[in-house]
This record gives C-alpha cells, sequence and structure tokens, in this order.
C-alpha cells in the first residue's frame, strides 16, 4: 500500500511539474497527454488508500481519534497553506478564512481527507459500501465541475478503501479472477484516453466503472511487486506522502522563475530539472522528518503535543492512518 501511495504522489509532482511548464509556455506535448491519461485516477486511488486505514482508526476512542486528525492531517493542511499563501503574498483575512471552507491552494486533497474524516466517526456504525454508494449517487445529481460534486464522487472512493479493508478474503478472491484485471485494464485505458480526447469523464459517476477498473490493476499488480531498492524507495515517499505533497511546489517554482529570469524555460533540461528539486527537496525534508530529530522540522507536518509517535520505524501505511 506504501509504494502505490508513493506512485500516486510522485504522479501529482510530474502533474505539477508539466502544468508548471505548460502555464511558462513551455509545454511538453507528451508529458501533458501523460499526465491527462492518468488524472481521473491519480485522486480517487489516494482516497482509496486513506480509507483502507479508516476501520482501524475508527476503532479508535473519538478523543484518541479526533487528536490524530487534528495533529497528523489538519495542523499540516493550515500550517502549509498559511505558507504557500504568504509565499504568493496572498495573506489576507479573506484568504486565511477560506482555509477553513473552502481550500484555497493545492492542498485541498487534505481539506477533502479532513472532511471525510470528521464524517466517518460518527458514521462508523453505517455501511462502508453504503456510504460509497451515496457519495456515487450525490455525485450524479450535483452539478458536473462542482465542488460538491467532486466531493461526493471522491467520498464515494475513501469509502469504498474502507469497505475492502473489511473484506480483503472477498477483494483478494475477486482479484485472483484473470478476467478481473483484464476488464479492468480495458475500462482504465478507454476512460484514460477519453480523457485525453477532452472527453468530460473528470470526478464523473457515469465513468466510475473505467476508475474502479484502474483500481482493481494496481491492486492486484502491487501485491505482487518483488521487495527490491525501487519498491523500498516508493514505500518510504508513501510513508511520508504528506510531506512530497505540502512540500514538491515550491521548489518548482523557484526553479522555474530563475529560469525563466534566465532565459532557459524553454530548454529540454527543465522537465527533469524540475522532477529532481520536486522530488529532493521534500526528500530531505522526509528523511530528517523520519529521524524524529528535529524538532523544527517534525512541527511542520504534524502537532505532537495531541499525538507522539514512536521513534522506530511503524508499520506500512501508518502515515494516512494517523
Amino acid at each position: 500500500m506504501d509504494s502505490l501511495r508513493g506512485v500516486a504522489i510522485l504522479l501529482v509532482v510530474v502533474l505539477h511539474a508539466g502544468e508548471s511548464l505548460r502555464i511558462a509556455g513551455a509545454a511538453i506535448a507528451g508529458v501533458d497527454g501523460f499526465n491527462l491519461f492518468l488524472e481521473p485516477f491519480r485522486m480517487p486511488v489516494l482516497m482509496f488508500l486513506s480509507g483502507i486505514l479508516l476501520p482501524r482508526s475508527v476503532a479508535k476512542t473519538g478523543r484518541e481519534y479526533f487528536a490524530g486528525k487534528v495533529s497528523m492531517v489538519a495542523w499540516p493542511y493550515v500550517l502549509w497553506s498559511l505558507i504557500i499563501l504568504a509565499a504568493s503574498g496572498d495573506l489576507r483575512p479573506g484568504g486565511v478564512l477560506q482555509i477553513l471552507y473552502l481550500a484555497p491552494t493545492y492542498l485541498w486533497y487534505l481539506w477533502f481527507i479532513l472532511v471525510f474524516y470528521a464524517l466517518a466517526y460518527p458514521l462508523r456504525r453505517i455501511p462502508p459500501l453504503m456510504a460509497s454508494a451515496t457519495g456515487f449517487a450525490a455525485s450524479l445529481v450535483l452539478r458536473d465541475g462542482s465542488r460538491p460534486g467532486m466531493m461526493a464522487f471522491l467520498a464515494a472512493f475513501f469509502f469504498l478503501g474502507a469497505w475492502c479493508a473489511r473484506q480483503p478474503r472477498f477483494v483478494e478472491q475477486t482479484l485472483a479472477r484473470r478476467w478481473v484485471p483484464a476488464v479492468g485494464a480495458v475500462s482504465a485505458v478507454a476512460v484514460g484516453v477519453f480523457n485525453v480526447l477532452n472527453h468530460d469523464v473528470l470526478y464523473r459517476a457515469e465513468y466510475a466503472w473505467g476508475v474502479l477498473g484502474g483500481l482493481g490493476v494496481v491492486c492486484w499488480a502491487f501485491p505482487r511487486l518483488r521487495s527490491n531498492r525501487v519498491t523500498a524507495a516508493l514505500e518510504f515517499v508513501g510513508r511520508y506522502s504528506i510531506v512530497f505533497y505540502v512540500a514538491h511546489l515550491g521548489p518548482i517554482m523557484i526553479t522555474l522563475a530563475l529560469a525563466d529570469a534566465a532565459g532557459l524555460a524553454g530548454e529540454w533540461f527543465m522537465f527533469p530539472l524540475l522532477l529532481v528539486v520536486a522530488v529532493g527537496a521534500p526528500l530531505g525534508l522526509a528523511w530528517m522528518y523520519s529521524t524524529r530529530e528535529h524538532l523544527s522540522v517534525n512541527l511542520l507536518f504534524e502537532l505532537p503535543a495531541l499525538k507522539q509517535r514512536p521513534r522506530e520505524r511503524t508499520s506500512p501505511g501508518r502515515r494516512a492512518g494517523a
């Protein structure tokens, strides 16, 4: 699960590096096509993975549950939203207030997760599959492209993950049928191609079959990966996904601004350079965070006063299941 989350987060980095070049007038056609193809899948997969850990989270007391979410999700969301607004020169009272109800920066994923967690605990006795079906149904009737419609669609995958976590044997037996990942791959490719061809498929329940197909493929494939240096690196990224998520865009924008000032924004090496800085800077922060020895770094990503965490390495997926 950590390696899959690591891949999803790295794809978000690729997306923002490509979009930054496009905004700067130096778009790379192949990168744009790649990002468009994967656009319907990135966030639903991340939501699904967060939902997988929900049953373990709601088993805690209410105090432990909400303290963990405030410490490990709400705190970095608010702190980094303020950092981003300050860096963009938009630290107005109205903009700061929007952090609470609108998510005015690219950290909207954390805001969505907070809303889902807030709903999940009081709804913990409702079957997750019912909550997922309700999300899909709501996204059908809500206006396409609206924030509520998008939230309902992603909530469906969040609660679907919680249901799958409670039915591991059923999921395993289903994916063991060879035709299931095959059909899933075909449906995922179809939806990805539709998106590349500018069909309106993003966060629409009418095309959820393709997203579910893609989810089935990765859930079938990733458990079959052999442990090696690559998977270990991906697992590290996945365990500290919040560091890479909140801290990657700043290095991209700084590097691109410097390159633009030097007249190099359109050079062939800019995209790989942006990837290097967008992964390298968060990687350094994640390493320092993992050592638990730098309080100033720890405070960027959690509020220790609410939740104490052990120094030793915890089980896979612990970051999203706080």
